[in-house]
């Protein structure tokens, strides 16, 4: 071997040394043995090459990756099928969500693409945590507000204690307040309801979307038994009035015969006095003897007498048959008011139930709504002032944590009914649901509304309240909002929401108007 061919051995020794070094610096991470080994094989390849002890590295290399199971291909097939795997499972937990239903549609046919590198698989990899991500921001946004066993909220009533909380999904919340409105009322009146006992705990305890939907089911079940109940009774006392109607009618059909049949006897009775009358005149004109003239009005009379007592007889008994039949008639109509009466008061108390709340024993959002109605209505046809006034309590979530929920629901009873003793002529208060009241404030200028507001609250700050030998205070922020032209309940509403979360965002136990410069 000549000089040349040498030194153009050596330099290809070089290069293919230093393309050893850097192709295992590249594959650094795989196996930590490996990794290990390729170090070393570095070393002696790395400034004058060593090959006797680099040939030595190069064999236990070799029988490393020999029995190394887990090669790069098969390491890509596996974790194209995990995520597939990961991307299908979310699919599924966000399938009410197009959005993101879409995007895991988009990486499940991604995944089914042929991966041509191992940095094909780290994009695919960023693309799943991102999906991921967005799903846990959503599934964030609908965390549940878990109510305790009269209605109220400690998973979101403490919400309004710090920033306000946009991502709270509204139409769950909304969802969950009717429900635990709807779980309270029945239960009051079915208390020893299994049904209705596990749905309280698990609203306390926290509420996933499946168990709010499958609450929701046991509730419309209860709600359509109740309907079909009713319906029932509805039917039976509309039976009963029909059949009652029914059995006047007949009788009145029956008096109308009976009347008809004693006319037609008057007249035969009638006929028969004028034929006889007829007779005596005839006898009186043709007589010749005086004896046989007495002997034939004798006989006339006697039939005459006999007669008018026919007729008396029979007016007597169609007199008693009358009065039978109007006392009867008396009977059943009494009987009728009776049930009616009986049925107006049962819808009367199911109106109340419906549109009060069992709790606090105020309106509930029910009746709000329709009295907000026709406030609108009267607003709009006078233009005379109408606000709304949302009051949340101060610290509730931490009334329920320290002592109970319990007496998180006494204070709640004891506010509203001192939110409630401090109501003016025409103004409104319901319970809206967790630990929230709403007033309705019609004919009020600012300063009444605000010096109200400032009264309730101050009365509220003052109340003794006492929980385990622990003087607590109680307070309230109130947030009120006037309604303007072109403004809707639900804008109005949401405004003075904001309001109140100002007051909170201030300080608490405060009060903040729209109108207060």
């Amino acid at each position: 071997m000549d000089a040349k061919q040498l030194q153009t051995y050596k330099q290809h020794n070089t290069l293919l040394s230093q393309f050893i070094v850097r192709l295992s610096a590249f594959y650094e991470g795989f196996s930590d043995k490996i990794d290990s080994e390729l170090q070393i094989l570095r070393g002696h390849l790395s400034g004058t090459p060593n090959f006797t002890l680099a040939t030595v590295s190069i064999n236990k290399l070799n029988s490393a990756l020999q029995h190394q199971e887990l090669t790069l291909k098969k390491y890509s097939i596996e974790t194209v099928a995990l995520l597939e795997s990961a991307t299908k499972r979310l699919q599924k937990a966000v399938f009410e969500d197009e959005a993101l239903k879409k995007r895991a549609t988009q990486q499940l046919i991604t995944l089914n693409q042929p991966v041509g590198d191992i940095f094909s698989i780290y994009k695919l990899f960023q693309q799943a945590i991102e999906l991921h991500h967005a799903a846990l921001a959503s599934s964030a946004a609908s965390e549940p507000a878990v109510e305790n066993s009269k209605g109220e909220a400690p998973a979101l009533e403490n919400s309004k204690e710090s920033n306000k909380d946009n991502t709270v999904n509204p139409l769950y919340k909304s969802i969950l307040e009717e429900l635990n409105q709807l779980i309270a009322s029945y239960a009051q009146r079915q208390p020893d309801d299994s049904q209705l006992v596990d749905i309280q705990k698990k609203l306390t305890e926290g509420m996933s979307e499946d168990q709010l939907l499958k609450s929701c089911v046991v509730i419309l079940r209860m709600i359509v038994q109740d309907a079909m109940a009713e319906a029932s009774l509805t039917g039976k006392v509309i039976q009963s009035l029909h059949n009652s109607l029914g059995k006047m009618g007949g009788d009145i059909q029956l008096s109308m015969d009976n009347s008809r049949t004693q006319f037609e006897q008057r007249q035969v009775g009638n006929a028969q006095l004028q034929s006889h009358i007829e007779s005596i005149e005839e006898a009186v004109s043709h007589s010749d003897s005086l004896e046989s003239l007495k002997e034939h009005t004798q006989f006339c009379v006697q039939n005459i007498a006999s007669t008018l007592n026919e007729q008396a007889q029979l007016d007597s008994q169609g007199q008693e048959s009358l009065m039978g039949l109007l006392g009867s008639m008396q009977s059943r109509i009494e009987q009728l008011q009776k049930q009616t009466q009986t049925y107006k008061k049962k819808l009367a108390e199911q109106m109340m139930l419906s549109q009060t709340d069992p709790l606090t024993r105020l309106p509930n959002r029910q009746a709000y709504n329709e009295k907000l109605s026709k406030a609108v209505q009267f607003w709009q046809d006078n233009g005379d002032d109408l606000a709304v006034a949302v009051i949340d309590i101060d610290h509730f979530k931490s009334i329920n944590d320290r002592f109970g929920h319990a007496a998180g629901d006494k204070t709640l009873q004891v506010v509203g009914k001192n939110l409630k003793q401090q109501l003016t002529k025409n103004t409104f208060m319901a319970r809206w649901g967790g630990e929230e009241f709403v007033l309705l404030l019609p004919g009020m200028d600012k300063q009444k509304v605000t010096s109200l507001l400032e009264t309730m609250r101050t009365k509220l700050a003052s109340l003794p309240f006492k929980f385990k030998q622990e003087k607590v205070t109680i307070t309230a922020s109130f947030g009120a909002s006037f309604f303007k032209k072109g403004d809707t309940p639900d804008a109005v509403f949401e405004r003075a929401d904001n309001l109140l979360y100002q007051a909170k965002n201030s300080g608490r136990n405060r009060v903040i108007t729209d109108r207060d410069e």
